[in-house]
């Protein structure tokens, strides 16, 4: 029970993070389920479509310059903006329902969407910080696996989404929603003095914190504001590992995350907020499973092995939800819809469910009443987290390991940036598609989506070489401008595993070479 351990530092990288993540869980699910009775799928297609526009435009230009300011100033900032935003915003809803101003729906839908946009960007720092950068820093200072501290992270991330949408379902189903959103309010204050004090303690413990690479080896006309972007994009497709994270970034383009989209799709139904709470959070249990397994597959095939035997399982189950809305029972009807339709009755019927938000008034049946094709439906999506939250760590470490650390905010902000981009994609085809009878067609769209990010990340081990003996492949890198990502970014409990034949090759490397980080 050697990973239960945990040190001081550990404890307190962990503690914040969950306190993190339990608001960001119970806010994403809550807004998911209030746009859809004030507005429809349509408006939650909007609302997820603003948070993505958002991330891909301010965080990319964000990350080129964290990697050059203060740790403590990004994380403690971006914490502020989170917290603030998501409590104006509960604030905004608890309004709607209390006074139900009919007249008003659709801009305060956009206010109340806009300002929780704000907190989804910053929250997107947040994750940066802890999941790309701090934990790196924290492993490497403490001694220990970097493997051990993402799949705590993880197991976190995934706590959280098991528990919170259950809670915050029983609350809907059992308070008023305008009670539910200053519950809201009063945590996102208390959470914010918490995480605020245990993030500047630890930073305050931890030198390691208060360096970086970049500080001795950056590349001064990455300073330049002009074409940030485009420097950023450049340096992210010079890594070598970018093949295996826009292969991530793919996964994004689908319908079939345990998002707003898919409680939309259940609602439609006849699901209530409880049981699709109780879905979601058994998804999330998979997923703590998965998280949690991945250090001990990792450990035993590498990371390689790892994310091919988690993105195979993920698109056998995800295969799952295609067969159900092929399944009699499923409310897909696209040939109905395009014979009973014409193109401006369509565009007609999109620009009014945007510009006239429809309130949702169906009452919830029995779960036992809900269609077979729709609890299979769901049964793929849940079934498919145990391998994608195998897959993901994986993925993301791979990244840890060879983006050097003068470049670490920069890259990682360029691969959510990519995330963002699919996800809009996706928000867009929902919003111009937002009839359930066609939404069996965005399902088998994204079956293709899942299976296209899984071929990326095959293509990518190729590159790296397929081996059943060595398990970091992935470590010997090219040189890539003037700089090159060696061992010492390792836990060095790894490092004391690799072949004596990768150690000279590193060491030749070293010797030739600029190392950075």
């Amino acid at each position: 029970m050697a990973w239960l351990r945990l040190t001081k530092k550990e404890l307190q990288l962990h503690s914040a993070f969950l306190l993190t993540t339990l608001g960001d869980r119970m806010w994403t699910f809550v807004i998911g389920l209030f746009m859809h009775q004030l507005g429809g799928m349509t408006w939650v297609a909007v609302q997820q479509l603003v948070d993505s526009v958002l991330k891909l435009t301010f965080i990319t230009i964000a990350g080129h310059f964290m990697d050059r300011i203060d740790r403590d100033k990004i994380i403690q900032r971006s914490l502020a903006v989170n917290n603030a935003a998501v409590a104006v915003s509960a604030l905004i809803f608890a309004y709607m329902f209390t006074f139900q101003p009919e007249k008003y729906t659709t801009y305060f839908l956009l206010l109340a969407s806009a300002i929780a946009s704000v907190s989804k960007v910053a929250s997107e720092i947040q994750r940066i910080c802890f999941q790309k950068d701090w934990v790196v820093v924290i492993s490497s200072a403490e001694n220990v696996r970097l493997e051990k501290v993402n799949s705590a992270l993880h197991c976190i991330d995934q706590v959280s989404s098991f528990f919170l949408p259950t809670i915050a379902g029983a609350l809907l189903d059992h308070f008023s929603w305008q009670s539910v959103c200053m519950m809201i309010v009063v945590y996102n204050f208390l959470s914010w003095i918490g995480e605020s004090y245990i993030l500047r303690t630890l930073y305050r413990e931890t030198e390691q914190l208060k360096t970086r690479g970049s500080e001795l080896t950056g590349n001064p006309d990455l300073l330049l504001v002009k074409d940030v972007k485009l420097r950023s994009i450049n340096v992210y497709f010079e890594q070598s590992s970018w093949t295996a994270g826009f292969g991530l970034s793919l996964l994004y383009m689908t319908v079939l995350g345990f998002d707003n989209l898919a409680a939309s799709y259940g609602q439609k139904h006849g699901m209530s907020p409880g049981y699709i709470g109780i879905l979601r959070g058994v998804g999330a249990g998979l997923g703590i499973a998965g998280a949690w397994s991945f250090q001990h597959v990792a450990g035993k095939v590498g990371l390689l092995w790892t994310v091919m035997i988690g993105l195979v399982w993920q698109n056998i189950f995800i295969n799952m939800c295609g067969v159900s809305v092929l399944l009699p029972g499923s409310s897909m009807d696209a040939r109905g819809f395009i014979a009973n339709t014409t193109f401006s009755e369509w565009t007609d019927k999109v620009i009014a469910k945007v510009a006239h938000p429809e309130p949702q008034d169906a009452p919830p049946i029995p779960f036992t009443d809900v269609a077979f094709s729709v609890n299979l439906f769901f049964m793929g999506i849940m079934l498919a987290r145990f391998g994608l939250w195998l897959a993901d760590p994986a993925i993301t470490q791979i990244q840890q390991e060879t983006v050097p650390e003068n470049q670490r905010y920069m890259v990682f902000s360029v691969q959510t940036g990519f995330n963002e981009l699919f996800s809009i994609l996706k928000d867009v085809i929902v919003i111009m598609f937002p009839f359930t009878s066609l939404f069996g067609l965005l399902t088998l769209g994204s079956c293709v989506f899942v299976f296209t990010g899984f071929m990326f990340n095959v293509f990518y081990h190729a590159q790296c070489g397929f081996s059943l003996t060595n398990k970091f492949k992935h470590l010997p890198q090219e040189q890539r401008g003037n700089e090159l990502v060696t061992l010492s970014q390792v836990a060095p409990e790894k490092q004391s595993l690799i072949g004596e034949e990768e150690e000279a090759k590193t060491s030749a490397q070293k010797n030739g070479n600029t190392i950075v980080g």
